[in-house]
């Protein structure tokens, strides 16, 4: 990936979050945008067993050397390289589908299910993905379904804020929270996991960048198969 390229998926990738940033912004008990990724201070971490401090269930995971944990938020909890925001790895708590409106509102999907059958059912049903076969995963003690997305060949539609990237909205967190989309030639392996007593954690391997998919499989893996949540 050329230095020009990777800036500019940075810099598409944080239009993609720009509602993340609303909600880092809210949980801090900010009032203003949050400062995008690229001015905070990024902190690599030694390698070591870390538990996440607000994303609920805790869960803990063992990283390498040179990772970052932010932002940690009840809702939101990113893993990644430092300062890389092209790939890394995002839980997501109790998302709801997207709504799939050409105008790509921040709203829900009307109808669909937040289990995570009902979820991959939904996902795999839009024009725009080809999606792998689903398959039985557990992840920390959590059980739930694990699929392989990306966009599929000759998708047009594009929101507005991705720069004329085909794109397809995926998950929402209601009323203001986070959205999620995946964009260009953006890979993702999501685990959708059902949490006992009712809710769902999407933990997402994501590599903005294609190119970047089977090493950020790789790094990510250990990661992930090291999580274990604290099980209500």
């Amino acid at each position: 990936m050329t230095p020009a390229r990777r800036v500019r998926s940075v810099s598409i990738r944080l239009a993609l979050m720009g509602a993340m940033v609303a909600l880092v912004a809210a949980c801090s008990g900010g009032t203003g945008a949050a400062p995008s990724s690229s001015s905070q201070t990024v902190t690599a971490l030694p390698a070591g067993t870390y538990t996440s401090t607000a994303f609920a269930p805790a869960v803990t995971f063992t990283l390498p050397d040179g990772w970052e944990k932010a932002p940690d938020q009840p809702g939101y909890l990113r893993l990644q390289p430092a300062g890389d925001g092209v790939v890394g790895i995002h839980l997501f708590r109790d998302p709801v589908a997207m709504s799939q409106d050409p105008s790509c509102p921040l709203a829900a999907e009307p109808g669909v299910g937040q289990t995570s059958i009902e979820l991959v059912k939904w996902i795999r049903e839009r024009p725009g993905l080809l999606v792998s076969q689903p398959a039985m995963a557990t992840v920390g003690g959590l059980r739930g379904t694990a699929i392989d997305i990306r966009i599929a060949d000759g998708w047009k539609a594009s929101c507005s804020f991705a720069e004329g990237l085909p794109t397809v909205p995926l998950i929402f967190q209601p009323p203001d929270g986070y959205r999620w989309v995946i964009a260009g030639d953006e890979r993702l392996r999501l685990y959708l996991l059902d949490v006992p007593g009712g809710g769902l954690v999407i933990v997402d391997i994501d590599a903005f960048d294609g190119d970047r998919w089977e090493a950020i499989l790789d790094a990510a893996g250990p990661i992930v198969r090291s999580m274990s949540f604290a099980i209500p």
